[in-house]
């Protein structure tokens, strides 16, 4: 394993360039840029996520020091997620749930998703549009062609350079908080989504009331997530990129009990163990619970 501290840099605000902020959160070790099971969407692993500091200009929150962006590129592309496969139905659950509402906006079209991991979204979005997606990871680029025959998954939106006003609809689910550059992300999905067109967007909220309850024991503190964006952030990133928000709400999932109790695992063990022993108890590991703890923001936002 790679020393991390040879790749980490220190960096400004994402969101307004400024280098004055002061420490929100430190985790008492750092996790290491060159080990991908971090890069995992389940990853189980909460404590090691170096210092997140909020930016006094903007009130924007993010990770400095962290990986410089190829570090943080490769460890994507050489992402496996066995446990993303296993839980492949209620993936795809969760892909019609978020296709619900974007269809409220707009009906078909072409649907570009960046970050669409092995594409169950686009799965579903696939009988209303025509979709294409942008995966680094070249084990869920191959399962999205191979198993799921989506006809175009390409591994960076920078490198293939679509026309403008290409896309009709564009998504990015759980995606924009791993991103180095979030401003330069955004302007491109603005060049290539049309005027009128809708962005799907779905990452956490870390001005919600478990964040601020739980702090530095959140959840959505991982080592993969960089950025941190509130309803007010996200609202002035998505302003500057050229998008008008139009809707915020919670975003829920659904995922078997199974999994949702692998997400306890580190939480004080008497909590862990008293629900791990009901749910054996009642046989629920395999059923379905959809579950929104108010932490998640979905938005749908209008191309200027």
């Amino acid at each position: 394993m790679e020393n991390p501290d040879a790749l980490m840099l220190e960096v400004p605000c994402s969101l307004c360039g400024s280098k004055e902020a002061d420490v929100l959160y430190r985790s008492k070790a750092t996790a290491s840029a060159a080990d991908a099971a971090h890069f995992a969407a389940t990853t189980d692993v909460f404590g090691l996520y170096g210092t997140l500091r909020r930016c006094r200009a903007c009130g924007m929150v993010y990770t400095s020091p962290r990986p410089d962006p190829e570090a943080l590129l490769e460890g994507y592309r050489t992402t496996e997620d066995e446990d993303y496969r296993r839980e492949s139905e209620s993936r795809c659950m969760n892909g019609y749930l978020s296709l619900a509402l974007l269809r409220r906006h707009v009906r078909s079209g072409r649907l570009l998703e960046v970050g669409c991991s092995a594409g169950f979204f686009l799965n579903a979005a696939r009988t209303s549009f025509e979709v294409t997606g942008v995966e680094p990871s070249r084990w869920a680029r191959e399962y999205a062609a191979k198993t799921l025959h989506l006809p175009k998954v390409v591994e960076t939106l920078q490198g293939e350079r679509f026309p403008d006003a290409h896309f009709d609809a564009a998504a990015l689910i759980d995606v924009i908080e791993h991103l180095d550059d979030p401003r330069g992300m955004m302007r491109e999905v603005a060049r290539v989504l049309r005027p009128g067109g809708f962005l799907y967007l779905v990452t956490p909220d870390i001005e919600s009331l478990s964040a601020r309850l739980l702090r530095g024991y959140w959840w959505g503190l991982r080592p993969a997530h960089i950025q941190y964006f509130s309803p007010r952030t996200l609202k002035t990133l998505l302003d500057k990129a050229g998008f008008e928000t139009v809707l915020v709400k919670s975003y829920g999932r659904i995922f078997t009990w199974g999994y949702w109790l692998s997400r306890l695992s580190n939480y004080p063990r008497p909590v862990h163990a008293a629900v791990e022993a009901l749910v054996r108890l009642l046989g629920l590991e395999d059923k379905f619970l959809y579950l929104d703890t108010r932490d998640s923001m979905q938005v749908v936002a209008r191309r200027r």
